[in-house]
């Protein structure tokens, strides 16, 4: 649903079914943004490389029980592509979207792209399967998990919980992606992890009546607002962030730009930098520290994996 119709935010705020506080878990998955452990991906996080520039939708209807209503027809394919702006694309129940990359994304460590869509709030979540391919026509899908009661059926009204889901796209508010990791995938027969040029997002319809349910990789029934029957239903993209692709190493030799050692213990020698301020990130994107010169003193970040940015230069180190 797109956050446009207001009245939708009003009543949801008002008439909540039952609310994430309390919920009892069975397996608890990362938390909303801002709290301990969240994996969300803020826009503007420095761990973007770039984003999608590519997008083709098809649409699905907006509700899959009356198709005479028609499809969405909310946004256009263009509104997906870019960064996370809030102008979107619906895709209506069951509809998809592909996203094409000439210059492949591939696995390194830590996520290596993120989907965004716009719910209002956290906890509010219109959810959609992830899959991935190497060859533009093979796909390969994230293993889903949804542990959200699925019994009593959430509406537009009612808000659920994002610790119930995992691997699903949409599970953060607006401006916040939900990563994706493609070790996830390591082993998937024909897909290679080092050239991905195509992801496809595809709109869960959370229906929880059997004939139209969507089901997550363990067979539970994903429930998510449903009916959505009106303009922009379904799944809203906004926007997909690459962390990782082949590019970004064109574009250290471009600027003939490099770290050592790396991996690093203490001290992180750079070359091919200007002396303004260059910023050192994890994989979340968050900022780890600031700073001037042509070395960085790393010794007291935690082992892992981070990206050194400055302006245009993207370079990512570990640390031992």
């Amino acid at each position: 649903m797109n956050n446009t119709n207001g009245y939708f935010l009003t009543l949801s705020l008002v008439m909540l079914s039952f609310t994430h506080s309390e919920l009892t878990f069975g397996q608890s998955y990362a938390p909303e943004p801002g709290a301990a452990g969240s994996t969300a991906i803020h826009k503007d996080s420095l761990a973007i490389a770039r984003w999608a520039d590519q997008v083709t939708v098809n649409r699905g209807y907006k509700d899959i029980q009356q198709p005479e209503l028609g499809l969405t027809d909310y946004g256009q394919d263009l509104d997906a592509t870019g960064i996370a702006d809030n102008m979107v694309v619906s895709l209506g129940d069951g509809g998809s979207a592909i996203a094409n990359f000439s210059n492949p994304i591939q696995n390194e460590d830590g996520p290596d792209f993120a989907v965004f869509e716009n719910g209002f709030s956290d906890h509010y979540m219109e959810l959609a399967y992830v899959e991935v391919s190497s060859n533009g026509i093979d796909y390969t899908r994230f293993q889903s998990i949804s542990e959200i009661p699925n019994d009593i059926q959430i509406d537009n009204f009612t808000f659920s919980d994002c610790r119930y889901v995992n691997n699903l796209a949409g599970k953060y508010r607006v401006y916040y992606g939900t990563p994706f990791d493609l070790s996830d995938l390591e082993g998937s027969p024909g897909l290679d992890l080092n050239h991905i040029i195509s992801i496809r997002i595809i709109d869960v319809v959370g229906c929880i009546a059997p004939t139209f349910s969507s089901y997550d990789s363990e067979g539970n029934t994903i429930n998510d607002p449903y009916p959505t029957n009106f303009d922009s239903g379904g799944f809203d993209l906004d926007a997909i962030g690459i962390m990782n692709s082949l590019d970004l190493s064109i574009e250290e030799n471009k600027f003939k730009a490099g770290v050592f050692p790396n991996p690093v213990k203490d001290i992180l020698y750079l070359k091919g930098f200007t002396n303004e301020e260059k910023h050192i990130v994890n994989p979340m994107g968050a900022l780890v520290l600031d700073f001037y010169g042509d070395r960085a003193h790393v010794g007291q970040l935690r082992p892992g994996v981070y990206y050194l940015k400055q302006a245009s230069k993207i370079i990512k180190f570990i640390k031992n």
